[in-house]
């Protein structure tokens, strides 16, 4: 496997953690990010994007029409969940080279339940509380020396430890200047359809915390995804940090792209909406503002 490919613009846990175990698995691949087909049909892999599953092609999105791979318990698989299922067990093993197969599965089985169910739960709208082991503290821990390797590099564990915890540090008390500097950026922002519609020309805004504890009105948010790339709606979550909304996008929407979507919406430059019905997009703002706008007269 020499090229690795993932979709560019804002990534996710499931499309970093992809990436990642197919990384450690073949460590002189190189990474590329893009939205273009033609660069796709280049990949040895792709995560996330291309709109195929076929693990035997190393395919593995999860966004496409029909797709329905979900885990016995009902979680839906997203990006990471695809790659672990093919290659969880071999990345088990290249941690740790001494256990055997039948063992590598139930560690692999046990990965999956800890942490990539709830990567692939956020990333597919599924309303999963995060378990503890998912939390700084138990990260931290798994940087610990195990008992198999009796304290072997305790100095230099720490220290990959410190860096760590320094970065998840350093990036949350970023994040949440950032949600008081938007703040205002979400208030002052126009709105439409007698305030049902909020409409953002900033991108990147962490949007949520204003609008779910301020604007009780709000049904869907217009938004930049990033600079120079698609216009998205999302729906507004009924409490913070959840995703059972307040009013999801239509069901007859859910999954279509770019043409398909133009006829079903009657958008010229439609895009996408996720199969969970919790975003979609558009090329221009007019495009993605009217999206908002034929999702609530469905609400009708």
């Amino acid at each position: 496997m020499k090229l690795i490919g993932t979709h560019s613009g804002s990534f996710h846990a499931d499309d970093a953690l992809g990436v990642a175990m197919l990384l450690a698995l073949y460590p002189a691949a190189t990474v590329v990010r893009s939205r273009d087909p033609e660069v796709w049909a280049t990949c040895d892999a792709l995560v996330d994007v291309g709109g195929e599953f076929d693990p035997a092609l190393n395919r593995f999105d999860h966004h496409q029409k029909g797709f329905s791979e979900r885990r016995e318990n009902g979680i839906p698989y997203a990006g990471s969940g695809l790659v672990w299922h093919a290659f969880g067990e071999c990345y088990v093993q290249h941690v740790c080279p001494w256990i055997t197969a039948g063992m590598a599965r139930k560690v692999a089985q046990e990965v999956d339940a800890r942490l990539i169910q709830h990567a692939d739960s956020v990333d597919t709208g599924i309303s999963v509380p995060g378990p503890a082991y998912f939390q700084l503290s138990g990260f931290i821990d798994t940087m610990n020396a195990t008992w198999q390797e009796d304290g072997l590099g305790d100095d230099m564990r720490f220290a990959d430890a410190v860096s760590v915890a320094g970065t998840v540090l350093r990036n949350v008390v970023r994040a949440v200047d950032a949600e008081h500097a938007a703040a205002e950026f979400v208030r002052a922002a126009e709105t439409r359809a007698n305030g049902r519609i909020l409409v953002l020309d900033v991108a990147r805004l962490p949007f949520d915390p204003v609008v779910c504890n301020e604007m009780p009105d709000v049904l869907f948010v217009v938004y930049p995804e990033s600079k120079g790339q698609q216009i998205q709606v999302r729906v507004v979550p009924k409490v913070l940090g959840s995703f059972v909304a307040r009013a999801d996008l239509p069901e007859a929407w859910a999954g279509l792209r770019d043409d398909e979507l133009a006829r079903v919406t009657g958008v010229e430059d439609a895009v996408f909406c996720h199969n969970g019905r919790f975003i979609c997009g558009a090329r221009s703002q007019a495009g993605a503002i009217r999206m908002a706008e034929l999702a609530l007269d469905a609400l009708k």
